[in-house]
């Protein structure tokens, strides 16, 4: 994958404080995606196994995930209740799909390119429908 073991840090973004409104998501992520500039890095570690890690100001967080399975996540306050899935498209498209507990859905693309990364998230039935989250590669 063209985008495995490479840091990313958030640039910017667009419409994304209306989107958490919108969908009532955890204040932790809020923080996470609009206060700090947090970097992602994703890392294949063999042809089924994602490594994601998020690391922020006073925040660093691992999870393993094999693609295509739909598995339990663990929010940064202990909750749990939610299920998240992720599939690649391409060679450069990571998709992420999360299922709360209340049935709402939020999906996440991201693209990958040379230097840089976009993520649109959009969740199915909120009347803000996309937000964009822009990404730098970190050397």
């Amino acid at each position: 994958m063209s985008f495995s073991g490479k840091k990313f840090r958030r640039t910017g973004a667009s419409n994304l404080d209306d989107f958490f409104k919108e969908s009532n998501a955890p204040e932790q992520y809020k923080k996470i995606l609009c206060s700090s500039a947090p970097t992602w890095c994703y890392t294949m570690l063999d042809a089924q196994t994602l490594q994601c890690e998020v690391m922020a100001d006073n925040f660093d967080m691992k999870h393993l995930f094999t693609l295509g399975v739909e598995q339990e996540l663990m929010g940064v306050d202990g909750s749990k209740g939610a299920y998240i899935t992720f599939t690649l498209e391409g060679d450069n498209v990571l998709k992420q799909r999360i299922r709360k507990p209340n049935g709402a859905i939020a999906n996440f693309r991201r693209e990958f390119y040379e230097r840089s990364a976009i993520m649109t998230i959009t969740m199915e039935g909120a009347d803000v429908r996309k937000a964009h989250v822009f990404f730098e590669m970190v050397d």
